[in-house]
C-alpha cells in the first residue's frame, strides 16, 4: 500500500502540472494547421456531405494523420468542434505513456530494490515526461497530432518485444493492432523516425541475444516483418498526391543538408540542446547564444552515447529494451526532422530557432526519459561506480533538471501573455470580416476563408455566437 502511495504521488503531482497549464491555456480557437484542414480540406468535404476516405488519408508534408481527422470529425458532430476538448486529451495520453514507462522500469530494478524505492525515484521521469517545454502540443488542438504517436508508438514496441520473445498467443493480437494504430492512424511525422528505431533495436536484440534465438523466434519474426513491411508500403503509397502542403516532404531540404554539413550539424546540435533548454528560455535568458545551445545539444548527445555504452555494458537489455527504443525514436526523430527542416535561410541569415521548435520536444522528451532510467539504473546497481563515472551521471542529472527547470519557469510566467494572444486572435476571429487589415496580417486568405467556413457552420468559437455575429 505504501508502494502504491508513493507511485500515485510520483505520477499524478506532475500529470497535475501539465493538465492546469493545459486548462488555463489552451484555446478554443482551431489554430495554426488546422486551417489548412478546413477550407478546402477534409472539414468541408464533411460539411458538404462529400467525405470520402481519401480525403481523411490526405497527407500533410507528406504524413498521415487520419486518427486526427477521425477525432475532428467526431468532435463536429457532437461538440461543434471544440478544439480544447481536444487538447484536453493529451495530458491523458502523456500519462499513458508514463504507465507503459512504469511498467518496464519497475522490471528493470524490481529484483534489486524495494517497491517503495522504484516508485519514489520514478518521479525523476515524471518530470521529464508532464514537463511544459511540450507547450506547443498543450496549446492548441493540432498539437495532438504532436503528442498522440508516443504512447502508441511505447505500446507497440512493448508487444512486439513480447510477441518475439515469449510466443504467447495472448500477445499476438496486440503484436498487431497496436503497430498499425501507431503508423497509420496516430503516427503522423513521426512514423518514419519509428521504422528505423525499431530497426535499430531489433538489430541489437539480435546481436546481444544471437546464442538465445530459436526456430519459432525466427518464423515470428519473419511474419511480423512481413506485416510491417506491408504496413509500411500502405503508409507510403502515393505519399505524395495531393498533399495539402505540395512540394513539402521529410526529405525536402536534404540537398542544402550535404552542401552544408557543418551548418546542419549545428543545427542538429541545437535540437538537441533544445530538449532541455526551451525555445522560450533560450530568448529570454540574454546569456544564451545559438552557439551556446549547440554546446548544450554536444553535452546532451554527449550523454546519449554514455548512456548507451552503460546500457550494454550492465547488460541491462536482459531486462528491457524500451530505454534504448526511445533513444533510438529520440536520435532518428532529430535527424530526420534536420533532413526536412534545415532551409537555406539558415545559410543566409545565420542560424535561427527553426529547428528548436517546441513541438520537436514531444519525441526528445522520450530520450532524456531513457538516458535517466539508464543512470538511476547504473547508479542503483550493487556495483562500486569510480568516481569520475559517478560525478558524471550526477553532472548529467543535474544539466538537465536545470536547463527544464529553467524553461518551466519561463514557460509558466510568459503563460498569461500567450493566453492573451490566444484571446487576441479569437477576438480577430470572430470579427473576421470586418477586423483592420493589421489585425487580419494574422490570418492568410485561406484561414480567413476556413473562419467564414466555420461561422457558416457554426463551429468552434462560432457555435455559441449571438445571431448577429453571422
Amino acid at each position: 500500500m505504501r508502494a502504491k502511495i508513493i507511485f500515485s504521488l510520483s505520477l499524478l503531482i506532475p500529470f497535475a502540472l501539465v493538465f492546469i497549464y493545459v486548462w488555463t491555456t489552451a484555446t478554443d480557437l482551431a489554430y495554426r494547421d488546422d486551417m489548412y484542414l478546413i477550407k478546402g480540406g477534409f472539414i468541408e468535404s464533411y460539411l458538404k456531405g462529400t467525405l470520402t476516405f481519401a480525403d481523411l488519408w490526405r497527407p500533410t508534408i507528406a504524413a498521415r494523420i487520419l486518427g486526427y481527422n477521425l477525432l475532428q470529425i467526431a468532435n463536429i458532430k457532437w461538440f461543434s468542434m471544440n478544439s480544447r476538448l481536444i487538447i484536453l486529451l493529451v495530458p491523458f495520453l502523456m500519462l499513458s505513456s508514463a504507465l507503459l514507462i512504469y511498467r518496464d522500469y519497475r522490471k528493470s530494478l524490481a529484483p534489486d530494490r524495494s517497491p517503495e524505492f522504484i516508485a519514489a525515484t520514478f518521479l525523476v521521469l515524471t518530470l521529464l515526461i508532464f514537463n511544459v517545454i511540450q507547450w506547443e502540443g498543450l496549446s492548441f488542438g493540432y498539437g495532438f497530432v504532436f503528442q498522440s504517436p508516443m504512447p502508441f508508438f511505447i505500446a507497440s514496441f512493448i508487444s512486439l518485444e513480447l510477441f518475439l520473445t515469449t510466443g504467447a498467443r495472448k500477445y499476438w493480437p496486440l503484436a498487431f493492432i497496436m503497430p498499425a494504430l501507431a503508423v497509420l492512424v496516430f503516427g503522423g511525422t513521426h512514423s518514419f523516425a519509428f521504422a528505423p528505431a525499431l530497426g535499430s533495436t531489433f538489430l541489437c536484440y539480435l546481436l546481444t541475444r544471437r546464442s538465445h534465438l530459436t526456430k519459432n523466434f525466427w518464423f515470428r519474426a519473419l511474419m511480423i516483418s512481413i506485416f510491417l513491411s506491408a504496413m509500411a508500403f500502405l503508409y507510403m503509397y502515393r505519399i505524395s498526391y495531393n498533399d495539402y502542403f505540395p512540394g513539402d516532404s521529410l526529405f525536402h531540404h536534404v540537398d542544402i543538408v550535404l552542401a552544408y554539413p557543418f551548418e546542419a550539424l549545428q543545427f542538429l546540435l541545437a535540437a538537441f540542446g533544445a530538449s532541455i533548454v526551451g525555445v522560450d528560455a533560450f530568448f529570454a535568458c540574454a546569456y544564451f547564444s545559438f552557439h551556446t545551445i549547440v554546446a548544450v545539444g554536444l553535452v546532451v548527445l554527449f550523454l546519449y552515447a554514455l548512456a548507451l555504452v552503460l546500457f550494454f555494458r550492465s547488460r541491462m537489455y536482459e531486462r528491457t529494451y524500451l530505454p534504448l527504443f526511445l533513444i533510438m525514436q529520440t536520435i532518428w526523430y532529430l535527424g530526420f526532422m534536420t533532413m526536412g527542416r534545415f532551409v537555406a535561410y539558415e545559410i543566409d541569415y545565420g542560424m535561427t530557432s527553426y529547428g528548436m521548435a517546441s513541438h520537436y520536444t514531444c519525441v526528445s522528451i522520450y530520450g532524456l526519459v531513457a538516458m535517466a532510467w539508464i543512470f538511476i539504473f547504473i547508479l542503483t546497481r550493487p556495483v562500486r561506480l569510480n568516481a569520475l563515472l559517478k560525478g558524471t551521471l550526477y553532472a548529467g542529472f543535474v544539466m538537465i533538471f536545470a536547463g527544464l527547470l529553467l524553461t518551466a519557469a519561463v514557460e509558466w510566467r510568459i503563460q498569461p501573455s500567450r493566453k492573451a494572444y490566444f484571446e487576441q486572435i479569437r477576438s480577430i476571429a470572430m470579427r473576421v470580416d470586418t477586423a483592420t487589415p493589421e489585425e487580419l496580417s494574422e490570418f492568410p486568405e485561406l484561414f480567413r476563408d476556413s473562419l467564414r467556413l466555420l461561422r457558416e457552420h457554426r463551429l468552434n468559437i462560432y457555435r455559441t455566437a449571438p445571431a448577429d455575429r453571422e
